[in-house]
């Protein structure tokens, strides 16, 4: 059974993973989203609607590791879907992308959706980041998947990710935003930051006539470090 120390670690971590997300510029308002793996296979998640630099730890919602609130005390009757647990709070519509990572990667301990700007223009021109140009992006971050587009807060988000799942830890978003895996909050958060960083600077070659390659065989022997 999951410790309160524990959990209440969890809380502290997400709600300062927001605040410097939205410090950051990597999300505005109430975007975004962050959930956490716990040991006995629960979830803590941001709710909906959240201003993400006014976060508490109280108000991350508590979640089955299948996406359903899981209530402070049993209830009589368990809640069957998080739009019907609005007592308890909602957890972000975005949960059913949350849920698929955990199911398919029993490695990811740690889920963050934000909308950086840079990398996020990626995203909405339907433009790949090059996986031949940075070292950072090769060995800190891996290949990034472009995601062709599913409807926010529907299955078919996590259905367009399904096939990239397996083989990459951060995700552009089609006209929406980035994805970052990691078996830690700090992993998920630092891919993210690697991601948008990479974006701005392929922005800033672009300007100066474009990114060069690494030199041949350069980026294949940085991923096998």
């Amino acid at each position: 059974m999951t410790g309160v120390s524990e959990e209440s670690a969890a809380r502290e971590a997400i709600v300062r993973a927001c605040a410097r997300l939205h410090a950051r510029g990597l999300l505005a308002g109430t975007e975004g989203n962050v959930s956490v793996r716990l040991s006995d296979g629960t979830l803590l998640a941001t709710p909906a609607g959240a201003d993400k630099a006014a976060l508490e730890p109280g108000d991350l919602i508590r979640l089955h590791a299948t996406g359903t609130v899981r209530h402070p005390v049993t209830p009589a009757e368990p809640t069957s879907n998080i739009e019907e647990a609005a007592s308890v709070g909602r957890a972000s519509s975005e949960i059913r992308m949350h849920v698929r990572a955990y199911q398919l990667r029993p490695d990811v301990g740690a889920v963050v959706h934000a909308h950086p700007p840079a990398a996020t223009a990626f995203a909405t021109a339907g433009r790949a980041l090059p996986s031949d140009v940075l070292p950072e992006l090769i060995v800190n971050v891996g290949p990034v998947a472009l995601v062709p587009y599913g409807r926010p807060g529907t299955d078919a988000l996590p259905d367009a990710m399904t096939p990239w799942l397996a083989t990459h830890h951060v995700f552009l978003l089609a006209n929406h935003g980035v994805t970052s895996l990691g078996a830690t909050l700090n992993q998920a958060l630092h891919r993210l930051e690697s991601c948008e960083q990479a974006a701005r600077i392929l922005l800033g070659a672009a300007l100066l006539g474009g990114a060069q390659p690494l030199p041949p065989g350069e980026a294949e022997a940085l991923r096998l470090l």
